[in-house]
């Protein structure tokens, strides 16, 4: 399976479990105040993500103009914005993993193996095709990004035999 169809996979699966858990808890407190309670966690939990990415924005860009590494406002803002986006998404447990990702030491984590995973997928297996040729092949297959030479060692002139015997 791809990772399109992974991605598919787990869209279709969250939505079975979110609707699963709205009825489980509607059944226990009641319709409306489960529809009010998803839309507050939606709207507040949307609202804290947005002002809080905003503040780690500012700090990564003072850092850029002071000349400072990015790493650990970058790594942030990354995780406020896929904390955002799942507060938009309706659902408890979309909100339970957005609040997961605005957790200080949880996020870094969180980010680093979204990270990972996706290097790992997408680890140099590029091949451009225009037209039935690979990029690089004209249309007789030479390929004019492959180089071959000859390697031979250095000799450097003032090293000879010659020129040792000749300054002694």
């Amino acid at each position: 399976m791809g990772l399109v169809g992974k991605i598919f996979f787990a869209i279709v699966i969250d939505i079975f479990l979110e609707i699963y858990v709205f009825i489980e808890i509607a059944l226990r407190i009641g319709y409306p105040a489960t529809a009010g309670l998803l839309i507050f966690f939606s709207i507040a939990g949307y609202i804290i993500t947005k002002k809080i990415k905003y503040i780690a924005f500012q700090n990564a860009l003072h850092d850029f103009s002071g000349g400072k590494v990015l790493n650990k406002n970058l790594i942030k803002s990354t995780a406020y914005f896929i904390a955002g986006i799942l507060f938009f998404i309706p659902g408890f447990i979309t909100d339970f993993i957005a609040v997961l990702f605005l957790i200080p030491f949880l996020n870094y984590y969180l980010v680093y193996l979204i990270f990972r995973y996706f290097s790992n997928k997408l680890k140099g297996n590029f091949t451009y095709y225009y037209n039935n040729v690979r990029s690089g092949e004209d249309s007789f297959g030479n390929n004019d990004n492959i180089f071959t030479a000859e390697a031979k060692p250095y000799e450097d002139p003032d090293d000879d035999e010659k020129n040792r015997k000749r300054l002694m």
